[in-house]
């Protein structure tokens, strides 16, 4: 971040700077729980860092919004980054919320979470 950024914010903000060029979102998640009691964040980034969050299980909730207007092309982003990178898995959400306020559609999705393998036992 930029000194000039840096020093604008200290008065407005307590930073947590770092020399790496990636975050390890899981660690900030649970810093911001720990230390600031933090247990709902909205994440309004774009393609690339939603799909991190979607990669790492860190999303539970998304509010979609349709709008009439079109864009986009062979190069256009999506909701997940380039239209040429698949994600490793489907994500399968639920629809929990719909409200349409003049000519938009907002959604609220529930993010189904994969149920981790068990082990059978065999009873006798």
């Amino acid at each position: 971040m930029p000194r000039k950024f840096q020093i604008a914010l200290r008065e407005k903000a307590v930073l947590h700077l770092s020399d790496s060029e990636d975050v390890d979102l899981g660690e900030m998640l649970r810093t911001l729980r720990r230390k600031y009691n933090v247990r709902t964040v909205a994440c309004e980034g774009g393609p690339t860092l939603f799909r991190a969050f979607l990669e790492n299980g860190l999303i539970d909730e998304l509010n979609l919004t349709i709008a009439p207007y079109l864009f986009g092309g062979a190069g256009a982003p999506t909701l997940t980054g380039l239209s040429k990178e698949f994600l490793p898995a489907s994500v399968h959400c639920s629809l929990v919320n719909m409200r349409v306020i003049g000519e938009e559609c907002f959604l609220t999705y529930r993010i189904r979470r994969k149920k981790p393998a068990t082990s059978k036992r065999r009873t006798r």
